[in-house]
């Protein structure tokens, strides 16, 4: 079916043109209406544009965004920092159909690196001709992969994937969209393998930045950190524009405990797209951890001001950003996170998280207007959910954090127990203990107190893993989910659900499932909620 005839079968197709230009928007509008789309919106800015596209009964089957608009307030987005949030928040359905328009021709660099959200571009000036070239492209795109966005929607991805795959390898016109959509579903499936292999098909075909980048994400997420930190500093040196790579090199960079190296990085991606709301509070939250306080405030502070309707804010950057005004004694704008924060647990009353942290911003609240009592009976109620499943390492973080801009103000007799329980069950890896001493960092005592309970709960591992040298399995199995259940701790889970799995045939069927059933309801309720570093916004 040609792109004219899917065109026509689709009815009433929807557009958005999104410009500052009236004249701009009028004759976008024109063009399309005259190529046969009856209804075309338009906005005058992102922040318009995101809550139409929000609001919107049905998605837009195309988005024709300008690049650059003039800033206005707080206000600093582009159409890439739309184009971003939208692929982030996973806002933006891949059946719609992304143009953008911009004056800069360096822009192709950025459009090539992009993983598959941007359908294509346009150079200023624009003619009719030109525009009705590229639509008619895209729709035909869009045609050709009906059948993968349907599979899509469905939620059959392993489906979709396939379909894709055979795509590339048949070598059919848009083998490279296929390539896009198939890696990324196969790295959404976890299917490592079956990644790597599209994506070094790909770069046998095509050397494209994003391939390269999805096998540094694969090396990432297979714990080889060091590899992918070289393969993205190639990537970088060749694209220095491409902000996505340098989101995983950051990650990597925290992989690898080189936290003033991450620091700089996602510094690097905010200058790159200074409106795009994940990168601020990524950058922000991370300062805030390595005791930079007016660094946190200023990016943190902008998130807030851009992303307040949006859905790629993160409540936990809100609450880092009460956190950081304590230290900068910036009540005002702790008072503003406050009030964000009320409002959200108004919004979502049966979520657990969001009260949770709207509990966290009273206590830095509390804490910014020094009503030390306060914040004292705040910390007490957050530390007696440390043993909930829900308290995430999030949670955890802003525990530390708040406790020691509190403990020198007033007493705290159970203090020493919670950052023992904090490590007994966050600390499960080197970057996150690393993340939770910096937390403490303000009170060395704190500090030292979390880093001995750390080594205690990792020497109490090893112990229980020594009973192997003499082959008593069912010893060390015992002792290993007895540790399981006593600290929580999603890496002594996880090892104790390994050890079981390889040694789990010495012991006696009735022994062996008993202590599979033990170390299975751990690991349902607790392994996720212990490694999360961020959780997304409810």
């Amino acid at each position: 079916m040609s792109a004219r005839a899917a065109v026509a079968d689709a009815g009433r197709l929807r557009a958005l043109v999104i410009d500052e230009s009236d004249l701009t928007r009028s004759v976008l509008a024109g063009i399309l209406r005259q190529l046969g789309l009856p209804m075309v919106a338009s906005a005058r800015r992102p922040e318009e544009a995101r809550r139409m596209i929000r609001s919107a009964p049905q998605p837009y089957d195309l988005i024709v965004s300008d690049f650059h608009f003039r800033q206005q307030g707080g206000d600093a987005m582009t159409g890439q920092d739309l184009l971003d949030e939208l692929r982030q928040a996973r806002g933006l359905p891949m059946q719609t159909a992304f143009i953008m328009v911009t004056d800069e021709a360096r822009y192709q660099h950025v459009a090539d690196a992009l993983e598959g959200a941007l359908d294509d571009y346009l150079l200023k000036p624009i003619t009719a001709g030109q525009f009705e070239d590229r639509f008619w492209l895209v729709m035909e795109r869009k045609a050709a992969f009906r059948e993968v966005f349907r599979a899509i929607e469905a939620g059959e991805y392993e489906k979709a994937a396939q379909q894709c795959e055979a795509m590339f390898a048949e070598g059919q016109k848009f083998r490279i969209y296929a390539a896009r959509i198939g890696s990324e579903l196969y790295l959404r499936l976890n299917q490592l393998d079956a990644a790597k292999r599209m994506f070094e098909a790909l770069l046998a075909h095509k050397a494209v930045p994003w391939a390269r980048l999805g096998l540094a994400r694969i090396e990432l997420s297979t714990a080889d950190s060091a590899t992918a930190c070289r393969t993205l500093e190639t990537l970088l040196v060749e694209n220095p524009g491409y902000a996505d790579a340098y989101d995983v090199y950051g990650r990597a960079l925290l992989e690898e405990m080189k936290l003033e190296a991450a620091v700089e990085v996602f510094a690097k991606a905010v200058q790159i797209t200074p409106g795009n709301i994940t990168r601020l509070q990524k950058l922000g939250s991370l300062e805030l951890f390595l005791g930079r306080p007016e660094a946190a405030v200023q990016h943190l502070g902008a998130a807030l001001t851009l992303g307040g309707q949006s859905r790629t804010l993160d409540y936990q950057g809100v609450v880092a950003l009460a956190i950081a005004c304590v230290d900068r004694e910036a009540l005002e704008t702790c008072e503003r996170a406050g009030r964000f924060l009320e409002e959200a647990a108004g919004r979502h009353p049966d979520s657990q998280r969001v009260r949770r942290l709207r509990l966290s911003s009273e206590v830095a609240l509390a804490l910014a207007r020094r009503r030390f009592d306060a914040a004292r009976a705040g910390l007490v109620a957050m530390a007696a959910e440390l043993n909930e499943p829900e308290f995430s390492f999030e949670m955890a973080g802003n525990l530390l954090q708040l406790l020691v801009r509190c403990a020198p103000h007033c007493p705290l007799p159970d203090c020493n127990i919670w950052v023992r329980r904090v490590a007994e069950r966050f600390c499960i890896s080197r970057p996150r203990t690393r993340l939770l001493e910096l937390a403490a960092a303000p009170m060395p005592p704190i500090e030292d107190m979390l880093r001995e309970a750390a080594g205690k709960i990792n020497e109490a591992s090893r112990e229980a893993m020594t009973h192997l040298v003499s082959k008593q399995h069912g010893r060390t199995l015992q002792a290993l989910v007895e540790l399981a259940e006593r600290s929580l701790n999603a890496r002594i889970i996880n090892l104790a659900r390994a050890t079981l799995e390889h040694h789990g045939h010495h012991l006696a069927a009735e022994d062996a499932s008993r202590l599979g059933r033990r170390i299975e309801a751990l690991h349902e309720v607790y392994t996720d909620a212990g490694r999360r570093l961020v959780e997304r916004r409810s």
